[in-house]
């Protein structure tokens, strides 16, 4: 598919008509459109899904989107409201490529105030040449608003579209939320498991239809089991309603939280910049400081003291040494004393020795034996066993060696991280109390507490949701048995049987196709990561067929934990997964990307301009501010640009005019 033009009328900022042609030359698949926030290129990209989808694009009661389209009714300058009785409109001209050929199709809708909110139309046009489509075309115009609505949803499928349409904030909140909701949304309508769905749905009406008058008891448990069926889908219903509300009031929350930054950047200059990124280094090193005293408690615990005494140590390790030279020479002794007794008994018991040959003999037998023990001081004696002393000689050479060493390098860390936290927390101590920037940083630290609040909110209602969907299919897995019963004749029973053969064979058919398609999903994240991130780190990736869990391995083919890629990292992951969806998907349609380097740091940004614009889809739409796409940044783009666009809006007149070529001139661009 190609975005042909598109033509806004009195259409938000924009006053009059404007005429935007985006087709694209063969290897230049880029339309670039600059402008400066608040100047009306946001409403460019709003405006082709607004046209495309009406209601379904906003995800809002019919009450609110109403509300929105008078909103997007241009307002004169100092008149107010244009002409009430005047339409405001968005046209979009579409080429769809059908079996190997072309047809262009433009959509227009438009709007007008009405006295209980907004009037609606919506037209669809076949542009041909050829007089057999007359009949088509007339078909078109009969139509209902409804009836135009699926015609077009089956041109651009609304759920194929997200994965397309989608601005810079949409990857933050994939980045931060995990990927895993994103693909989990996106995959029922890129297989058409939605169809599926539906089908399924319809094939048990025709099995209720089926039941016999004499199964009463199972018609008034069909009955029960759908109505509970009925009022939970009515129930989720309304918590995505109320979910839909929290996402907006979450995303207002988030600007205003972007906006007071910004003022307070203004305001407070390096401070404002660096405020939440010390508060999250000073988490952090909290953190670690507590890991690593935690190591010195223990060596303090343990043999550490031992080695803090190194005189003392010394001390007791000679004196040890002493203990067991002494009781050393003592045994020895002993057993000398023991010889000698042995020896003389044994001659004093001889009877034919002369007593002169006999005295000599024990002489020199006395001789022989020391000439008094060793001596003992019992008060500098220890009394430890020989074990004992091996052991304690042990802990103090270790002490002495390893835990010392260790406990001076914790030690030092300790000291190092203890002064890194004690300046964070001094610098965030030290909030300006200038009358100017302490309100406003006060404001940002309601908001967040309230972001937070909410956030909770839409956590509590997306596990509700979960669960309703659950008893749902539990409910219809009922429901199928009570179908599976007696029913009105042969040709129902066979009927019927082939409707729960059909059944089952669409319930093979989706996980077939579901494990399938995330082969091929995974395949294409690890190639796109590849692209993207230059650093070869993750060599696979693997997605859960019922969570939509992704992990992440490296060559090694061992799991990356998430916490060791850096934020930006996590973005290239987030672009990935739409990357990699929308190749999945295996339907050419352009990208339109709002805004999409705003949440990224500056090596990440050139990735994205050399690696993905270029090749990410055959047109490519790209709304950028001048600081995003910048003079130096602009000529690596340059060489894949089809058209550009500047929108300005006006002051004097209270409108955005929009026109040829970005914010540089022919000089700047090489």
């Amino acid at each position: 598919m190609i975005i042909k033009q598109i033509v806004l009328y009195n259409c938000g900022a924009y006053a009059g008509k404007h005429i935007v042609d985006l087709t694209v030359e063969p290897n230049k698949p880029i339309v670039l459109i600059g402008g400066n926030n608040g100047g009306g290129k946001t409403t460019l990209f709003e405006s082709i899904l607004l046209c495309l989808y009406g209601m379904r694009y906003t995800k809002t009661t019919k009450k609110a989107y109403e509300k929105r389209l008078t909103q997007l009714i241009h307002r004169q300058k100092g008149d107010g409201l244009a002409n009430t009785e005047e339409w405001s409109s968005v046209a979009v001209r579409l080429l769809i490529y059908k079996s190997g050929a072309v047809e262009e199709y433009e959509v227009q809708r438009r709007w007008r105030r009405a006295k209980d909110g907004a009037v609606e139309e919506l037209a669809i046009s076949r542009i041909h040449s050829d007089d057999d489509d007359e009949e088509v075309e007339a078909d078109l115009n009969m139509m209902t608003l409804d009836q135009k609505q699926a015609v077009v949803n089956g041109l651009v499928p609304r759920g194929i579209a997200d994965l397309f349409f989608f601005d810079g904030e949409k990857i933050h909140q994939i980045a931060e939320n995990g990927e895993s909701t994103a693909i989990k949304q996106s995959f029922n309508s890129l297989l058409g498991l939605d169809t599926v769905e539906q089908l399924q749905s319809d094939l048990r009406i025709i099995l209720a239809r089926s039941i016999t008058g004499d199964d009463k008891h199972l018609q008034e448990k069909f009955s029960k089991l759908n109505t509970e069926k009925e009022s939970l889908e009515s129930s989720i219903t309304h918590l995505r309603e109320r979910l839909i509300y929290k996402e907006s009031e979450i995303n207002k929350i988030r600007s205003s939280i972007e906006n007071a930054e910004a003022q307070l950047d203004i305001v407070g200059g390096s401070y404002a910049r660096s405020y939440q990124d010390i508060k999250t280094k000073l988490a952090t090193n909290k953190a670690k400081m507590e890991m690593v005293g935690r190591r010195i408690a223990e060596l303090c615990a343990g043999e550490l003291p031992f080695g803090l005494l190194n005189r003392e140590m010394d001390n007791i390790k000679r004196q040890m040494e002493l203990e067991r030279r002494t009781s050393k020479a003592m045994t020895e002794y002993e057993a000398i004393q023991k010889t000698v007794f042995k020896i003389k008994s044994a001659i004093e018991s001889v009877d034919d020795i002369q007593d002169q040959a006999l005295a000599k003999i024990t002489m020199a037998v006395d001789n022989a034996l020391p000439p008094e023990p060793p001596k003992v001081q019992k008060n500098d004696m220890f009394g430890f066993s020989a074990m004992q002393q091996e052991f304690l000689t042990h802990v103090i050479d270790v002490a002495s060696g390893k835990v010392l060493e260790s406990a001076s390098k914790d030690s030092q860390e300790y000291a190092m991280i203890r002064e890194k936290v004690y300046n964070m927390e001094d610098a965030i101590n030290r909030t300006p109390t200038d009358d100017e920037i302490g309100p406003i940083i006060s404001k940002i630290k309601q908001m967040y507490e309230e972001a937070g609040r909410v956030e909770a909110e839409i956590a509590h209602l997306e596990k509700e949701i979960a669960s309703g969907e659950a008893m749902i299919k539990i409910i219809i897995s009922k429901i199928r048995g009570v179908l599976d019963g007696k029913y009105k004749n042969k040709k129902m029973q066979r009927m019927a049987d082939l409707t729960i053969l059909v059944q089952n064979a669409l319930d093979g058919y989706s996980e077939r196709l579901k494990k399938e398609k995330i082969g091929l999903l995974e395949s294409h994240i690890t190639n796109v990561i590849n692209i993207l991130m230059h650093k070869g780190m993750i060599k696979s990736v693997s997605i859960d067929t019922d969570t939509f869990e992704m992990r992440l391995y490296d060559s090694t083919n061992q799991l990356v934990p998430r916490d060791t890629i850096s934020t930006g990292e996590h973005q290239m992951v987030a672009t990935s997964v739409l990357w990699a969806l929308a190749r999945t998907s295996g339907r050419p349609l352009p990208f339109m990307i709002d805004t999409p380097l705003a949440r990224l740091d500056r090596s990440h940004r050139i990735n994205l301009i050399e690696q993905f614009f270029p090749q990410a889809s055959h047109q490519i739409l790209l709304l950028s501010t001048d600081e995003e796409i910048d003079e130096k940044k602009y000529p690596k783009l340059y060489p894949y640009i089809s058209r550009s666009y500047t929108v300005q809006y006006d002051p004097e007149s209270g409108s955005t005019k929009i026109k040829d070529g970005y914010f540089w001139d022919e000089a700047k661009k090489a």
